[in-house]
């Protein structure tokens, strides 16, 4: 299978040649469904809308003894938000009268009302084709084994859908493989969409040489030099929400009805046109299609859409996680019922384990500085969605912009002014060591912080990573090393400084990066029990280095063939951290030191250690 790199998308407006294409393709498609259509009065389903599926693919393989990992879906979550916005307007104002280019979309079905996101809770239950709110279209099994199989073969075949979207971090992406070729089969006719951390991971375009960089351990290159079958149509990376929305329209225009199949070939030529529809390009990424001789990449350079601009993710989808760490609200022995907001799209530092770091993802702020006004409104409409308590899962809260923070404190004191409902409503964020112990702005710390506390904020979360200086002299992480501070005491003084503004601290660990041997592991166990001691930190989770594509440390350990394809079981002691796998974490343990890590930490950290995982990992998605 030959790559080929197509011309970029920009903003540009249409010529009248493309106009016209488009309009002659709008009158056939409507004359062609027309003639589809149900000679009842009142068809049961609208035949210009085709179902659709999405699919959040799970990580784990068990069900006991390993870390709960659900994945992203934030990331899915937020991709879908355009797109089932367009669909949903569609469904409500029906179908216009002259021929349009939203005449054919996905059938999301409606947004969930206000008894149905109070009423559901926990891990959807209820089968996908059962439901028609856009919140049931998204299957989401946590565990990949046979009885998720099972269910996922019993959802393609009831519902059928036209297109499969699957959403994956590269700890799943194997089982997104499986997951494809089982829509192939139960679903003929499918399109099968991957998108989510991986792709984002793995899939570039360089925009000074007009060449695509490709990860080994990309979805296209498994299935181009023959590892993975050919059962993915299109690879979506970088700006997921415009970019799917643009797909998923062109999938639109050139679709025919009932159970025909849509070829790729169409639906990447449809892309120019559908782009230039409104004169103007939203995003920036790549779109990959696979055909059975080629994998077509086609760069989006669009301008930027910030998410003041993009519907909230929890439009469509009801909030069902639970964090075992928020318990003000009392109404869950589990915890209360959180929301993941997010105002970041990347972390502005460069830690060389980092998959989230800018040097990786090349992508900037979600949020401006400036609209934090607009994170507490959305912060509100969470609250009258019957949500109890949020976790900001930027890697640094605001950027570490303490105006930013102290802005958004008092924008959320006004909303809890006016809503006594949102005034028991808790939240937390992530902060690092340095962040925290900005010399130059210490009175401005001191008092966000107090801010934050006054305002509902009662969990910090900081990744401490190592105790061990000669591990943390290579990560990147420990930004003032000019400063003769050992990063241990700076560590105690951080976490000290929330503590003393009433705010509890959650920490993670990272063992095995570069510096990383037996007498570090034992160091790092052991300042951090010294922490739990002295009640510096209420919960503890240890981690082990595993390999991203694209971050510094797995180019300098070598790390360029990651083995995300191939179908596994994984095993203890792997199980018990995050997304580790035997092929793809650090080359620095062995595992002897994995269980030594497991076993030790679990015995000085006690039950701080991950508290146990309900503090750490939500419960729902």
């Amino acid at each position: 299978m030959i790559l080929t790199v197509r011309t970029p998308l920009e903003l540009r407006c249409p010529d009248s040649t493309a106009r016209q294409e488009l309009a002659d393709r709008l009158s056939r498609r409507r004359e062609l469904f027309e003639r589809a259509a149900d000679p009842t009065p009142h068809p049961v389903r609208d035949p210009y809308l085709f179902p659709i599926m999405a699919a959040l693919v799970p990580v784990a393989t068990s069900r006991g003894g390993e870390v709960a990992y659900p994945g992203d879906p934030m990331c899915l979550y937020s991709a879908l938000s355009l797109t089932v916005e367009r669909s949903v307007a569609r469904l409500e104002r029906g179908l216009p009268e002259q021929p349009s280019l939203d005449d054919v979309a996905a059938d999301w079905g409606r947004y969930p009302d206000d008894a149905y996101r109070l009423a559901e809770d926990g891990p959807r239950s209820v089968l996908v084709a059962d439901s028609r709110t856009t919140d049931g279209h998204v299957f989401d099994p946590r565990i990949w084994d046979d009885v998720a199989r099972t269910a996922f073969i019993t959802e393609l075949r009831a519902l059928r859908p036209r297109v499969l979207l699957l959403s994956s971090v590269s700890a799943g992406h194997r089982y997104a493989l499986e997951m494809a070729e089982l829509a192939k089969e139960h679903a003929p006719g499918c399109l099968v969409i991957v998108g989510g951390r991986h792709a984002d991971e793995t899939v570039r375009y360089q925009d000074a040489t007009g060449t695509a960089d490709l990860s080994w351990s990309s979805t296209v290159e498994v299935i181009r030099d023959g590892r993975a079958r050919p059962v993915v149509d299109f690879v979506v990376a970088g700006d997921g929400s415009p970019l799917l929305d643009l797909l998923l329209r062109a999938v639109a225009l050139v679709m025919t009805p009932e159970s025909g199949t849509t070829s790729v070939e169409e639906v990447l030529d449809a892309l120019a046109l559908v782009a230039a529809h409104d004169g103007t390009i939203k995003g920036a990424g790549n779109i990959v299609g696979l055909t059975a001789d080629e994998a077509v990449l086609v760069p989006v350079r669009g301008e930027r859409i910030d998410a003041s601009q993009l519907p909230s993710p929890y439009q469509a989808f009801s909030v069902r996680a639970r964090f075992g760490i928020f318990t003000r609200a009392g109404s869950s022995p589990v915890g209360s019922r959180t929301a993941h907001v997010m105002t970041l799209d990347a972390c502005p530092f460069k830690c060389t384990f980092c998959s989230e770091s800018i040097q990786v993802s090349k992508r900037p702020t979600r949020f401006a500085v400036s609209e934090t006004e607009h994170v507490a409104q959305r912060i509100e409409q969470l609250v009258d969605w019957g949500t109890e308590a949020a976790f900001f899962d930027d890697p640094v809260f605001w950027g570490g912009n303490w105006k930013a923070i102290t802005d958004f404190c008092h924008d959320l004191a006004r909303l809890r002014a006016r809503n006594p409902q949102s005034r028991s409503f808790e939240w937390g964020a992530q902060l690092t060591v340095d962040v925290v112990l900005n010399r130059a702005k210490a009175q401005e710390v001191h008092e966000a912080l107090d801010l934050m506390r006054e305002n509902g904020c009662t969990y910090v979360y900081i990744g401490i990573e190592s105790m061990a200086q000669q591990v943390m002299r290579n990560v990147g992480k420990n930004l003032l090393r000019r400063n003769p501070e050992a990063w241990v005491s700076k560590v105690r003084e951080a976490l000290s400084t929330i503590r003393d503004h009433g705010i509890r601290v959650g920490s993670s660990v990272l063992f095995g990066l570069d510096g990383e041997n037996r007498d570090s592991i034992e160091e790092t166990i052991e300042e951090i029990g010294r922490l739990i001691d002295d009640g510096l930190l209420v919960m503890a989770s240890p981690n082990i280095l595993t390999y991203h594509p694209g971050t510094a440390i797995t180019a300098a350990h070598g790390q360029d063939r990651l083995d995300y394809h191939s179908r596994k079981d994984n095993r203890p002691p792997y199980t018990y951290f995050e997304e580790a796998y035997p092929e793809v974490v650090s080359r620095l343990l062995d595992e002897d030191d994995i269980w030594f890590i497991h076993e030790v930490s679990a015995k000085r950290w006690g039950s701080t250690r991950n508290s146990a995982a309900e503090s750490a990992t939500p419960v729902g998605a």
